[in-house]
């Protein structure tokens, strides 16, 4: 029949003998291929060691918030952020601890931090005091994406490159991210270390919103930016 196609018959091919079968690359193989490789190939490091931590909060506060009038509060707010994992040094690590760490599941009030090896995500940790952070209310339906892109801005130096001062005294750094339940949404935050650093707040700012993907884009009444002193939680060191 004019333009049919001619078809590949496969009936009554001989099997394969033992030696063939141990010659072809099968999946395992394959996965033991790419593993020798990863061994041998260096993975380009970032230029920050990264840490995730885990924050279960409380049902009568938010998990922002604690009651330091007496020294077994404070102690016990500053153990609630658990490190998990190992410190992240490269993409592979990223994801490896990401794809484990399922924010769909968190409850509310429960939080996940992404900050620089050696920051806590407290207020109070000395890396912090003088900072403060743009929070950004995001809807839960978007928030797992939202959280994905952050993460990845942060990990790959660009909100650093948005706010890096090169001054003698104090210079401006992205101390970490954060991941909040909230009753309706949720509440992601951008730690920066310098509060005073206004060029750089707003460049960090508009650098967030050219590097989101347009569905994620937060509308302008959605974000803010607040220093960490200005909580009425917050607690001076030494108080």
């Amino acid at each position: 029949m004019a333009g049919r196609l001619p078809t590949l018959m496969t009936n009554d091919l001989p099997t394969a003998s033992t030696q063939e079968t141990s010659a072809t690359a099968s999946p395992a193989r394959g996965s033991a291929m790419l593993n020798n490789i990863f061994k041998q190939v260096r993975v380009p490091e970032f230029r920050f060691r990264w840490q995730f931590w885990a924050e279960k909060g409380q049902a009568s506060a938010p998990a922002s918030s604690k009651t330091p009038s007496t020294v077994a509060g404070a102690e016990e707010y500053a153990s609630r952020p658990k490190p998990l994992g190992d410190q992240i040094i490269s993409v592979k690590d990223f994801y490896q601890h990401f794809n484990n760490i399922p924010v769909d599941n968190l409850k509310l009030r429960d939080s996940i931090h992404l900050f620089h090896q050696g920051v806590k995500p407290l207020w109070e940790d000395t890396r912090n005091t003088r900072g403060g952070a743009w929070y950004f209310k995001v809807n839960k339906e978007l928030a797992g994406d939202f959280w994905h892109e952050i993460c990845l801005l942060a990990v790959g130096d660009v909100l650093q490159s948005a706010v890096e001062t090169k001054r003698d005294s104090f210079n401006d750094d992205i101390c970490g991210v954060s991941f909040s339940v909230r009753w309706n949404a949720v509440q992601i935050a951008i730690w920066t270390r310098d509060a005073d650093n206004e060029a750089g707040k707003e460049k960090l700012l508009q650098t967030v919103l050219e590097k989101l993907s347009e569905k994620l884009v937060p509308k302008k009444d959605s974000y803010y930016y607040r220093v960490h002193k200005d909580h009425k939680a917050f607690a001076a060191p030494g108080q």
